[in-house]
C-alpha cells in the first residue's frame, strides 16, 4: 500500500537540542522568577537548576521504566521540585513544563525544514506529530514559532494521552486520529530506543531514522538487538527522496 501519512518526532528530528552554559543561566533565571512571583522559595538560580536537574534525572528513569507521562503538577511536585508543598505548585505544572521543554536546552530547527514539509505536502502526504513531551503546549507553540503549525494534524503528545513511545498505543492513537491505515503510515525519528522500536512495535511499514549524534548514547543498549530503520538519512530533505523511491 502506498504511504499516505508521515509522522514526525520533534526533539532531535524537527529540531536539535544543545546544553550550553548560557542556556543554563537563562533557564534558571526564568524559573526562579516564576516561582518567586508565586511566593515560592526553592533556592537561588544555580541551586534551583541543580535541584531541577536531579529531579529530571529521577523523572526520566521513572518514565522510561513505566512508559507513561504524568500530569504537569505531579511531575514538579513528585520529582522536579520534590519537597516544595503541592499546594504551592498547584496550577504551575504546565508553565514549568513548558519552560523546561522550551528553554532547558538551546533548540535549533534543522536546515531544510519548511522546504521538506512543502515538498511532502505537495505530494499529498498527510503530516502529523508523535512526541514524548512533558508540556501540553510546547509542541503547538514551537511549531507556531517556526511558522509550520498548519502543516501538522494530528499532534499526538505523551503529555496529553499519558502514553510514551516506544509503546504501540501512542502510534495506534495517531492512526485513529488521522484516519490512516497502519499499512500507509511512515514515521521519522532520531532514536532507536523510542522511535525505531516504537514504529516496529506498532508494525508500521516505513521507519526513517534521521542522524543525531547528540542521542547516540541513548541507543547504545539497543545496538545489535535487531531494531533497524528501513532508511537512515542525515538531513530532512532526504526524506522526500526516500518516499519518492519507496512509492515508485
Amino acid at each position: 500500500m502506498k504511504i499516505k501519512a508521515v509522522f514526525f518526532d520533534i526533539g532531535g528530528t524537527i529540531h536539535v537540542q544543545e546544553a550550553t552554559p548560557e542556556q543554563d543561566v537563562q533557564y534558571a533565571d526564568m524559573v526562579h522568577k516564576l516561582l518567586a512571583a508565586h511566593g515560592i522559595d526553592a533556592g537561588q538560580p544555580q541551586e534551583l537548576l541543580a535541584r531541577i536537574d536531579a529531579g529530571a534525572s529521577k523523572y526520566k528513569k521513572y518514565v522510561e521504566d513505566k512508559l507513561i507521562e504524568l500530569p504537569g503538577d505531579e511531575i514538579w511536585t513528585d520529582f522536579m521540585l520534590e519537597g516544595v508543598p503541592a499546594a504551592q505548585l498547584s496550577g504551575l505544572g504546565e508553565e514549568l513544563c513548558y519552560l523546561f521543554d522550551r528553554y532547558r536546552k538551546k533548540i535549533t530547527p534543522r536546515p531544510g525544514l519548511r522546504e521538506t514539509l512543502d515538498a511532502l505536502q505537495a505530494r499529498g502526504y498527510q503530516l502529523g506529530v508523535i512526541s514524548n513531551i512533558m508540556s501540553l503546549t510546547f509542541v503547538p507553540r514551537i511549531l507556531e514559532a517556526y511558522g509550520i503549525r498548519e502543516y501538522f494534524d494530528p499532534l499526538v503528545l505523551s503529555s496529553e494521552c499519558g502514553i510514551r513511545k516506544p509503546r504501540r498505543e501512542i502510534f495506534d492513537l495517531a492512526l485513529e486520529r488521522s484516519g490512516v491505515p497502519r499499512q500507509a503510515a511512515c514515521y521519522v525519528g532520531d532514536t532507536i530506543s523510542r522511535d525505531v522500536r516504537g514504529a516496529r512495535f506498532a508494525e508500521w511499514p516505513l521507519m526513517i531514522q534521521i542522524d543525531n549524534p547528540r542521542t547516540y548514547h541513548k541507543d547504545q543498549a539497543y545496538l545489535g538487538q535487531g531494531y533497524e530503520p528501513d532508511y537512515r538519512v542525515r538531513e530532512l530533505p532526504e526524506i522526500v527522496t526516500v518516499l519518492d523511491a519507496y512509492g515508485a
